[in-house]
């Protein structure tokens, strides 16, 4: 019988089956937890962050010690959860968010999302499978400026932990650089690698263990 849970959030073009998902089932599964995994197609078909939050909002459950992990996107999903669901840091079975590569805004850099602006739809950088019709961007960016400084603040809660690229191209880190600079404390560490991390999967994994582990002991 399990005794804690872990939900697990995949970044985008991701997937539950992905090396950081499974990485994070295996550890899960080795300390004697229940590995729960959402898969979403971010932006793509219909996932956007409001939908995302809503069905998180019916699918966690707080009834037994939980900790949440995610990578990039799915990192910047816990976030939104977290700064909706306030009163989760004052209940004693959330134990950790574990946030990989965490994006507290999705628009820090407008040039890398690369739009050419037509008259019903625009091109995102990601490829075909990313268009949008304006309303819809314009919609995703409002709720993105909306929380974009909460999400950042949540990282100094106690509760929360950031695992930093130090070679970061995709996610911008000068804002949370900034926020260690004049917070209290921020729980965070650094892996010298570019966003995937995947030069780096052993330091990450043994990190992980470290953290998950940890957190069962609060």
């Amino acid at each position: 019988m399990t005794d804690f849970r872990v939900y697990h959030l995949h970044g985008l073009g991701s997937s539950c089956s992905s090396t950081k998902s499974t990485m994070v089932k295996e550890l899960t599964e080795e300390l004697g937890g229940e590995f729960i995994c959402f898969n979403f197609n971010y932006l793509m078909k219909g996932d956007t962050p409001p939908k995302v939050l809503k069905f998180l909002n019916q699918k966690v459950e707080w009834d037994k010690p939980f900790i949440l992990v995610g990578s990039s996107m799915g990192a910047y999903s816990w976030l939104d959860y977290l700064v909706n669901n306030n009163g989760i840091f004052k209940n004693p079975n959330f134990k950790r968010a574990i946030l990989i590569t965490p994006p507290t805004t999705l628009f820090d850099n407008l040039e890398k999302w690369n739009p050419l602006f037509g008259k019903e739809k625009i091109f995102l950088r990601y490829g075909e499978d990313y268009i949008k019709r304006y309303p819809e961007l314009v919609e995703l960016m409002h709720w993105d400026i909306k929380y974009a400084n909460l999400r950042l603040l949540t990282l100094a809660e106690d509760k929360v932990v950031s695992i930093l690229a130090k070679r970061d191209t995709v996610v911008d880190n000068t804002p949370i650089y900034k926020l260690i600079e004049v917070a209290k404390k921020v729980n965070y560490y650094e892996i010298d690698d570019e966003h995937p991390l995947r030069n780096k999967l052993e330091e990450l994994k043994s990190l992980l263990k470290e953290l998950i582990s940890e957190s069962l002991s609060r």
